[in-house]
């Protein structure tokens, strides 16, 4: 209790500035209330979006400047509003034109800010672009990169088998097959034909015989030491007996 009487004058002597002038420390703060997290807007179309903005602070704001941040190649203005009192909103309208070939969903932020006023206030409104919806169009450098990758990969298999004398006669053919089409712009079927020439070398490795237990024509098998080891193992322990036992 002694703690609390003691402290209630510094809690006076804090407060009294607010006491004496009847206000409090300045807040500056605003609601963006138009638009609020969509907009509908046409390709190539330029569009008025009113912006309604509201002061919600306790003190009066100065050059607020309003804008559009788009995606590139799009169209916008800012707009000022040179003051702005406590809870009182004002409407400014921004134009805003995506280009023609703009179609879908699109992130659009709405920017709010005031370097006199320390303030910037982004809100981001998802925006969808009506209109005519453009082509799909193939990409056909990707595809031809994924080309590139499956002959690069059926090669290195193939020469691999090579170098083990295995058959590679099928693998091979198609391989040329693979090679045949990607030089006449058939990405897709290259891809399939690699692949297929891929798995063929692959599956010959993994199939080919032990080199180890069958040596090729001409060269010696290797010499097994397993049992000239058992025998000097047997040798040694017969010679430990006779030592120490009779």
């Amino acid at each position: 209790m002694r703690k609390i009487i003691f402290l209630l004058p510094i809690f006076f002597i804090l407060l009294s500035p607010v006491i004496v002038s009847g206000q409090f420390p300045p807040v500056r703060k605003i609601e963006i209330l138009y638009p609020k997290d969509f907009l509908n807007i046409t390709q190539g179309r330029l569009t008025d979006v009113p912006v309604n903005i509201n002061n919600t602070g306790n003190t009066t704001l100065a050059n607020l400047n309003v804008t559009f941040v788009t995606p590139e190649g799009w169209h916008s203005n800012s707009k000022l509003i040179k003051i702005l009192h406590p809870e009182v909103d004002k409407i400014v309208y921004l134009n805003i034109k995506p280009p023609d070939e703009a179609y879908g969903y699109y992130n659009v932020t709405l920017r709010v800010f005031s370097p006199l006023a320390g303030m910037d206030v982004r809100e981001l409104i998802s925006t969808f672009v009506h209109g005519e919806k453009p082509p799909e169009v193939i990409v056909e450098e990707g595809l031809k990169k994924e080309a590139d990758d499956a002959i690069s990969k059926a090669r290195d298999s193939l020469q691999k088998a090579l170098d083990m004398d295995l058959n590679v006669t099928s693998a091979s053919n198609v391989f040329s097959q693979a090679v045949d089409n990607y030089n006449q712009g058939n990405y897709t079927e290259a891809v399939f034909l690699a692949g297929l020439s891929y798995n063929a070398s692959e599956k010959l490795i993994a199939e080919r015989p032990n080199e180890t237990s069958q040596p090729r024509d001409g060269e010696e098998a290797p010499f097994d030491y397993t049992f000239v080891l058992v025998l000097l193992v047997f040798v040694l322990l017969l010679i430990a007996i006779n030592k120490y036992f009779l």
